[in-house]
């Protein structure tokens, strides 16, 4: 079984990213809430359709930034106690945004259901990873 060592500087880069994956979270929270109360691109026009359309581009870059953010947690937790936690966010946040994709293609709101059930997962698991890899 492996240990953690206490104040390692694996576990400090590990804990760098959880918390980035955090506020990528928390980020992509809020975007995903404004395009909910101003509506999607194709359901308004003018500067609502322009808001939108902006707020809607940044959660998607966000998204996949969430996604290079995970593959990078999984690279810098390797060999460590903490692998499976990343491998489990890798996961969640890879079906997250392949609901976020299936929402935008089939407009179906049981796909955002999926995402916002995603974000909640992969809230937990980031949280987690931060404070476990903060006390490790």
């Amino acid at each position: 079984m492996q240990k953690a060592i206490k104040n390692s500087s694996q576990n400090r880069y590990i804990n760098k990213q959880a918390r980035d994956q955090l506020g990528g979270l928390t980020i992509m929270f809020l975007l995903g809430m404004g395009v909910n109360l101003i509506g999607l691109p194709s359901e308004v026009t003018g500067a609502a359709k322009t808001a939108t359309s902006i707020l809607l581009g940044l959660h998607i870059l966000i998204g996949l930034s969430l996604v290079a953010g995970s593959i990078t947690a999984v690279l810098r937790a390797r060999r460590s106690i903490f692998q499976k936690f990343a491998r489990t966010g890798l996961i969640a946040v890879a079906a997250t945004f392949f609901s976020g994709v299936m929402t935008f293609a089939t407009k179906s709101n049981w796909w955002s259901y999926a995402m916002s059930i995603g974000f909640i997962a992969n809230f937990w698991i980031y949280g987690l990873l931060f404070f476990k890899t903060r006390d490790a």
